[in-house]
């Protein structure tokens, strides 16, 4: 009997070996694509909010571009990470944006309103809680279905307005998706918040492979249904 020779990298450990290795470079990438944000956050207290918010733009293009990178990779049609990167981010760059913008503006909505919220109903309200909770809830729904745009954008080439309903169209029609997107995005903002900021760039390539992971039935669902095949 001919035995096959087994071939350089194809065994588990070599392919988990890549793996970790790809979600490592997807984190170097989003921490080099959104730079601005360090010198944003340093000068936001004297020059508004605005800056920060400016410098948040291109957080989507590169959530879009880190997705394209990571569902190839899951897929086994991966160029390199950093190849399907930079890629992803040429390629869907100015759709990236006007997707991400409205998102963005309600979360800066959302984080002012939290902001305003003592002034607003007044020290010691009973109604304070509330509002602060639902303001929060909020907040999660519109990154959970901001982060479906991003995911769908970086696999389909659908109009800007169609990949705005489909974020939405995927919480009725993948319930189990949107809940483990909204868990995951919930246990990072807990992570964070328990220790602190600086543990993002070190675990935001995990978090995006994580949604990419958990969202392939969506992505398939999409396929099957909104494709021409």
């Amino acid at each position: 009997m001919v035995q096959k020779k087994a071939e350089y990298g194809a065994g588990p450990l070599f392919r988990v070996a890549g793996t970790v290795a790809g979600v490592m470079m997807g984190s170097a990438l989003l921490v080099l694509a959104n730079l601005l944000l360090v010198p944003a956050l340093l000068v936001a207290p004297a020059a508004g909010s605005w800056v920060l918010l400016a410098a948040l733009v291109p957080l989507g293009p590169s959530l879009a571009a880190c997705s394209y990178a990571f569902n190839r990779l899951l897929a086994g049609h991966g160029t390199g990470v950093f190849r399907d990167f930079i890629r992803g981010y040429r390629m869907n760059f100015g759709q990236a944006v006007r997707v991400w913008l409205p998102y963005l503006l309600v979360l800066a909505v959302a984080a002012a309103s939290l902001t305003a919220l003592p002034a607003a109903v007044g020290p010691g309200s009973p109604a304070e809680p509330a509002l602060r909770l639902a303001l929060l809830v909020l907040a999660l729904l519109v990154s959970t279905a901001a982060l479906h745009a991003l995911l769908l954008l970086s696999r389909f080439s659908f109009r800007t307005r169609d990949l705005l309903r489909l974020s939405l169209y995927s919480f009725g029609a993948q319930k189990r998706v949107a809940l483990g997107n909204a868990g995951i995005l919930f246990v990072t903002a807990t992570l964070l918040l328990a220790t602190t900021a600086f543990l993002l760039p070190v675990i935001a390539g995990a978090v995006v492979f994580l949604a990419c992971l958990n969202s392939r039935p969506l992505l398939r669902l999409v396929e099957e249904n909104f494709t021409a095949g």
